[in-house]
């Protein structure tokens, strides 16, 4: 008796598997070797002073007219402690800095630091970018190229969006599967 049951329930399964509605989708990770330019007297970190710092994040592309918004980036300006491991005074050592990117090279966060955008880059394969109206933002106000903003806190955080169509800078609609990066130089500095 069993059997009899056991039979017509096994059969309901596979065809509701053989009527499966499935959908697919491809992954990306991208992995960008970190430029830094370090500072005699200053080292740029992540929040409470980590290092590596996160340089990269994602973008969140909405579909295929370009538009996007991303993850944010959080980074700190820290006074480099001395070279003897002591901590700078006003942001000078009698006998010079330590000049690892270590975490002992880390001293006291600069709550006041300047922070600017030198250059700007949307890439999008070969095509012609230059009339996208990519924008990055610090604390969630939109950067001008080379116009320092100063910092209110010590932990500043970036983000990058695009919310134009590509069809009116490129004059037609991305394809499935397009990557689109953003890269942009960012320095900070603090007069000593």
């Amino acid at each position: 008796m069993n059997a009899k049951i056991l039979l017509p329930l096994a059969l309901i399964a596979l065809s509701g598997s053989a009527l499966a509605d499935d959908a697919t989708t491809t992954l990306h990770w991208k992995g960008i070797v970190p430029t830094v330019v370090p500072g005699e007297g200053v080292i740029i970190t992540g929040p409470s002073g980590r290092l590596p710092y996160v340089d990269s994040a994602g973008l969140d592309v909405k579909d295929a007219t370009g538009v996007f918004t991303s993850d944010q980036i959080s980074l700190e300006l820290h006074y480099r402690n001395c070279a003897d491991g002591t901590a700078a005074v006003a942001g000078a050592c009698a006998d010079g800095f330590m000049a690892s990117e270590t975490a002992e090279a880390v001293g006291d966060i600069i709550a006041d630091a300047e922070w600017t955008m030198s250059s700007l880059e949307t890439v999008i394969g070969t095509l012609d970018t230059t009339g996208m109206g990519t924008v990055v933002k610090m604390e969630g106000t939109q950067m001008d190229k080379s116009v320092p903003v100063t910092a209110t806190t010590g932990t500043v955080t970036f983000t990058t969006e695009n919310t134009e169509s590509v069809m009116t800078s490129m004059g037609a609609e991305l394809v499935a599967g397009q990557n689109i990066e953003v890269h942009t130089v960012i320095n900070s500095a603090k007069a000593i």
